[in-house]
């Protein structure tokens, strides 16, 4: 049971423009979107950091979690949506930053927010959406 969802759009990474790029132009194959990655240095004090597109890692990852599923990116849906258990985070956390990973552990999309504490026993659901 989810106590607690989150939905948000990230900005697409230069790197998975990239690849598409090279997709497109007959390069290798795209890897599959495996990872979702938590952090705590979306903020500094009162400000939410940027979230620019030459991001190639979370400013500091605390976590990174399976992709609980996988949709088609349809304008009023998710594509990768995210179980954060309570247990599975460091004790207190507060994430502030998320990115979708590939299987090569690319940064795909990124994302900071207000931070969201983790309270013990309980199930977040964190939806993202790549703004392409």
């Amino acid at each position: 049971m989810t106590d607690f969802l989150y939905q948000a759009e990230a900005v697409v990474t230069d790197y998975w423009r990239g690849r598409l790029a090279e997709h497109c132009a007959g390069g290798r194959a795209l890897p599959r979107i495996t990872h979702m990655a938590f952090g705590d240095g979306g903020h500094a004090g009162a400000a939410a950091r940027p979230a620019p597109a030459n991001r190639t890692a979370l400013y500091s990852e605390r976590l990174r979690v399976p992709i609980a599923s996988l949709t088609l990116p349809v304008p009023t849906e998710a594509l990768a949506i995210a179980e954060l258990v309570a247990a599975d985070a460091p004790a207190g956390m507060a994430f502030s930053e998320a990115g979708l990973i590939d299987a090569e552990g690319g940064l795909v999309a990124y994302r900071t927010m207000a931070p969201k504490v983790v309270d013990a026993g309980e199930v977040y659901e964190v939806r993202i959406k790549p703004r392409f």
